[in-house]
C-alpha cells in the first residue's frame, strides 16, 4: 500500500511539476518585467523555447523566398566603396530617388535619423533627403517609414529629458483603431527623444513607427512589439506600419480584457501579450529574402531591367547587414542575424496571414498531450511488463515529436512539449527505480512488515509455509467511519511536498490516536481521507456509540491542531465525518498474493456517500438513522441530534434518515429551543405545511444567518410553495452524484 501510494504520490508530483512548468512558460513573459525575472519562472521557457526552436527548424523550406520583400543593404561591400559610417543624408537622398526609378512601393529605413547634419555647403543634406521623401511619396501609394524607438513607463514621473511629456504631433496620424474594454490597457511606454526623427524629416508626412523590442529571458528574440501603449493609444509598430502602407489594410487593436489583446487584420488575428507583442513564425534567415547591396543600387542605371524586376511595387528595407554595425540579433533561425531581417520575417508574418492560436489554444492543447502521454504510460505500466513499458515510452516519444513537428507547428500551435515528454520519461523512470528497489528488498520487506504483527516464530512459518495465508471473510454488524479533509487540494497547492506531508502527518496522527482511544479499528488512509470500523475484528458493545463519541472527539480536537497550524503559517483544515452501522462483509479481502483486513458492503457504502453529503448540508459530523438507531436510549442522551434530510443517495433505492450530530462548539449546542422550533418545522415540511414551515425557518435563519440548514430548509420551503411537489412525494430529496 505505501509503495503505491509512495509510487503515485511521486507520478503526482512528476504532473504537477510539469504543469506548473507548462504554465510558467506560456505565461512567463507576461508574469513580471523583464528586470525582475528569476530562473524560478523562467526556467520553463528556457526548456520549452529552445526546443520548439528545434523543432520549427525542421518546418523551415530552404527553398522558399519572399520576392515582395527586399533588402537594400548597407553591407561591408557598400561601406568600402562609399565611406565611413553614417553617410552623409545626401546618399540616403540618393538611396530613395534610385528606388523610386526603380518602381518601389514602401521603402522602410531601419536607420534612426534623430540629429540634424552638419553641412559647410548652402544646401542643407537634411533637406535634400526630405525633398526626396516628398518625391517618393508624391507617388500614389508609395510611403517612407523612419523608425523611432520606446521604452516601458517605469512610474508616473516622466524625465522629459529623455522622453516626449506628450505624443509627438506627427505619430497622431498613425493611430490605430482601438477597441478596449474599460480599465484595459497593455503595459505604457514613452517615446524616447534620443532617436525619434528630427522635425525636417517628421513634418514630411513620413510614416513613423517605433521599432524597439526586447529578447526572452535567453536571450533569444522570439516575440515582435506589434503596437505600443503611448499615452493610452495605440500605435503601429515598424513592422505593422510597413505591412499596412504595403497592403492598404487598417488593422484594428481589441483590448477586451486586461489579459488579451489581438490584432485583426484581412489575413486573421494576431494574439499579442500584455506588452503588445506576438509571437514570430519565422520564414527564415537572410537567405530567405532578395538582398541588394545599397553600392550595386548607386552604380545601376535608373532604368535598370533587373533593378525594376526585385523592386517594382515590393517593399524596400533599407538597413544595415554589416558585421561592425552591431544590429545582429540571436533568433531561433541564426544566432547573429542581422536585425532588420527580424522586422522583415513578422512583414512576412503579417501578409501571408500564418499566426500563432492563442496562449490559450496551445495551452490546452498542451494539457491533452501532458494527460494522454502519461495516462497512456502510467496505464502501460500498470500491466507490469517492462519490456512493454520501454517500446511504449519510446514510441510515445517518437509520435508526439512527429505529430507536433509535422502538424501543430505548422497550424500555429505552440505547444509545450518538453515538458509533457518530460513528465513521460520521469514517471517510467521513477517507477521503474521503485520496482527494482521493491524486487530486490522483496523479501526483507516482508518479513520486517510481519514482524509488526505477528510473532516472529508465526513470521517464519507462514514464509515457510506461504499456503497458510488465505482469503476469508464474515458477515458482522459494524458502525462504519469515513472521514475526509475540505478543500485538500488548494490546501496542497499552497504548501510545499515537505509542509503538506507534515500537516498531514498531524493531523492523521490526531485522529489515529483519537479513534484508537474509542476502540476503533483503522482500515486504510486514503490520501487525506481515513476510513475505519467499530465492531471488527473484535467484538465491542455498543459500537454505534463509541464510534460517535470518537467522532467528536476528533471534531473537538481539530482546533487545537489548527492553532498549530496557523503559527507555522499554515492553511487550516476541514474535515467531514459519516458513520453508518450495519451488516458488512470483513476479514482478508484482495488477492491470493496481496491482501488486506478491511470490510466491504453496502453499509460500507452508505457510511461514504454520508461523508461525502458533509460538505452539501455543511456539517462536520453526518450519521444515519441506523446508527442513531443502534445507539441505546440512555447513551444517546449524551448527544444532540438534529435531523438533517430524509434522502436517496447515489447507487441506493431506499430513503434513509440522516441526522448531525452537534458537537459542544457547535453554535446551536446549547439552542435547545432553536433545535426544537427547527424539528417542529421538519415534521411541518414532511406534511407538506410548508407556509408554516417557512415561517418558523425564516425566524430561525434570521437568527442564526450563519447555519446552512435552516437556509437551505427556508429555500426548499418556498420554493414548494410557487411549485409543489409532485404526487406521492413522502420528502425524499435523491442526490444525483457522489
Amino acid at each position: 500500500m505505501f509503495f503505491r501510494i509512495f509510487q503515485y504520490f511521486g507520478i503526482c508530483l512528476i504532473v504537477l511539476f510539469s504543469a506548473i512548468s507548462i504554465f510558467f512558460a506560456t505565461n512567463e513573459r507576461d508574469l513580471t518585467s523583464q528586470a525582475e525575472k528569476s530562473f524560478l519562472i523562467t526556467y520553463a521557457s528556457f526548456f520549452e523555447d529552445r526546443f520548439y526552436d528545434l523543432r520549427m527548424r525542421f518546418t523551415i523550406d530552404p527553398l522558399k523566398k519572399d520576392n515582395r520583400l527586399v533588402l537594400a543593404a548597407i553591407d561591408d561591400h557598400s561601406l568600402n566603396k562609399i565611406g565611413r559610417w553614417p553617410w552623409t543624408r545626401s546618399k540616403h537622398a540618393m538611396i530613395i530617388d534610385k528606388l523610386r526609378n526603380f518602381g518601389a512601393k514602401i521603402v522602410a529605413f531601419d536607420v534612426f535619423y534623430s540629429e540634424p547634419e552638419i553641412a559647410c555647403n548652402a544646401e542643407s543634406p537634411d533637406n535634400v533627403f526630405a525633398e526626396s521623401i516628398k518625391k517618393f511619396q508624391a507617388i500614389p501609394g508609395n510611403k517612407i517609414i523612419l523608425p523611432y524607438s520606446v521604452e516601458a513607463k517605469e512610474s508616473d514621473k516622466i524625465d522629459e529629458e529623455y522622453y516626449f511629456k506628450d505624443v509627438p504631433d506627427q505619430l497622431l496620424n498613425f493611430v490605430l483603431d482601438t477597441k478596449q474594454a474599460q480599465g484595459a490597457n497593455l503595459q505604457p511606454q514613452l517615446v524616447a527623444k534620443k532617436v525619434y526623427p528630427i522635425p525636417v524629416l517628421a513634418n514630411t508626412d513620413v510614416g513613423i513607427s517605433h521599432i524597439e523590442s526586447n529578447s526572452d529571458s535567453d536571450g533569444v528574440f522570439r516575440h515582435y512589439p506589434l503596437v505600443a501603449n503611448i499615452d493610452s493609444i495605440y500605435f503601429p509598430s515598424f513592422a505593422l506600419q510597413t505591412y499596412e502602407f504595403f497592403t492598404g489594410d487598417k488593422t484594428t487593436l481589441e483590448i477586451p480584457a486586461p489579459e488579451m489583446a489581438y490584432l485583426k487584420s484581412k489575413h486573421g488575428t494576431v494574439y499579442l501579450n500584455n506588452i503588445g507583442e506576438a509571437r514570430i513564425r519565422w520564414l527564415g534567415g537572410l537567405d530567405h529574402f532578395p538582398q541588394v547591396s545599397i553600392q550595386k543600387i548607386f552604380e545601376a542605371r535608373d532604368d535598370d531591367p533587373e533593378m525594376k524586376k526585385i523592386f517594382q511595387n515590393k517593399v524596400a528595407f533599407v538597413a544595415s547587414t554589416a558585421f561592425g554595425a552591431h544590429d545582429l540579433r540571436n533568433t531561433p533561425v541564426d544566432s547573429a542575424l542581422p536585425g532588420i531581417v527580424f522586422h522583415m520575417n513578422m512583414v512576412h508574418m503579417l501578409l501571408d496571414g500564418k499566426f500563432f492560436v492563442s496562449d490559450y489554444d496551445s495551452a490546452k492543447m498542451s494539457w491533452y498531450f501532458l494527460i494522454v502521454g502519461t495516462a497512456i504510460i502510467i496505464g502501460v505500466m500498470l500491466l507490469g511488463n517492462a519490456i512493454l513499458d520501454f517500446f511504449v515510452v519510446n514510441i510515445l516519444i517518437l509520435a508526439f515529436l512527429y505529430i507536433d513537428t509535422y502538424y501543430f507547428i505548422p497550424k500555429g500551435y505552440n505547444i509545450r512539449l518538453f515538458f509533457c515528454l518530460l513528465s513521460v520519461v520521469l514517471c517510467y523512470s521513477w517507477s521503474t527505480f521503485l520496482h527494482f528497489y521493491q524486487s530486490n528488498k522483496e523479501k526483507k520487506k516482508i518479513k520486517g512488515t510481519f514482524s509488526r504483527y505477528l510473532a516472529p516464530s508465526i513470521v517464519n512459518d507462514l514464509l515457510k509455509n506461504p499456503d497458510k495465508v488465505r482469503l476469508g471473510g464474515e458477515k458482522k454488524n459494524i458502525t462504519v467511519f469515513f472521514s475526509d479533509v475540505r478543500d485538500f487540494t488548494s490546501i496542497s497547492e499552497k504548501l510545499t511536498p515537505e509542509q503538506l506531508t507534515h500537516c498531514l502527518n498531524k493531523y492523521m496522527t490526531m485522529m489515529t490516536d483519537t479513534l484508537f482511544e474509542h476502540q476503533g479499528t483503522l482500515d486504510k488512509y486514503i490520501g487525506d481521507a481515513m476510513v475505519a470500523y467499530w465492531g471488527a475484528p473484535v467484538e465491542i458493545e455498543n459500537h454505534a456509540y463509541w464510534a460517535v463519541k470518537g467522532a467528536i472527539q476528533m471534531i473537538e480536537r481539530l482546533p487545537s491542531i489548527n492553532e498549530e497550524f496557523k503559527k507555522e503559517g499554515f492553511p487550516l483544515f476541514k474535515h467531514g465525518i459519516g458513520l453508518n452501522t450495519g451488516e458488512c462483509s470483513v476479514g482478508n479481502m484482495g488477492s491470493n498474493q496481496i491482501f488486506s483486513y478491511t470490510a466491504l458492503g453496502d453499509n460500507m457504502n452508505l457510511g461514504a456517500r454520508l461523508e461525502s453529503l458533509c460538505k452539501f448540508y455543511g456539517v462536520q459530523l453526518n450519521i444515519s438513522e441506523y446508527t442513531k438507531k443502534a445507539i441505546p436510549p440512555e447513551l444517546a442522551k449524551e448527544f444532540i441530534f438534529r435531523t438533517l434530510d430524509k434522502v436517496k443517495v447515489k447507487g441506493k433505492e431506499n430513503a434513509v434518515t440522516i441526522y448531525e450530530v452537534l458537537h459542544p462548539g457547535h453554535p446551536l449546542y446549547s439552542e435547545k429551543n432553536a433545535l426544537e422550533k427547527y424539528e417542529t418545522a421538519f415534521q411541518l415540511y414532511l406534511t407538506q405545511k410548508f407556509a408554516e414551515a417557512t415561517e418558523i425557518f425564516r425566524q430561525l435563519h434570521e437568527k442564526f444567518p450563519e447555519d446552512k440548514s435552516f437556509e437551505r430548509m427556508l429555500h426548499i420551503c418556498e420554493d414548494f410553495l410557487e411549485v409543489p411537489p409532485p404526487p406521492g412525494w413522502d420528502g425524499t430529496y435523491t442526490h444525483k452524484s457522489k
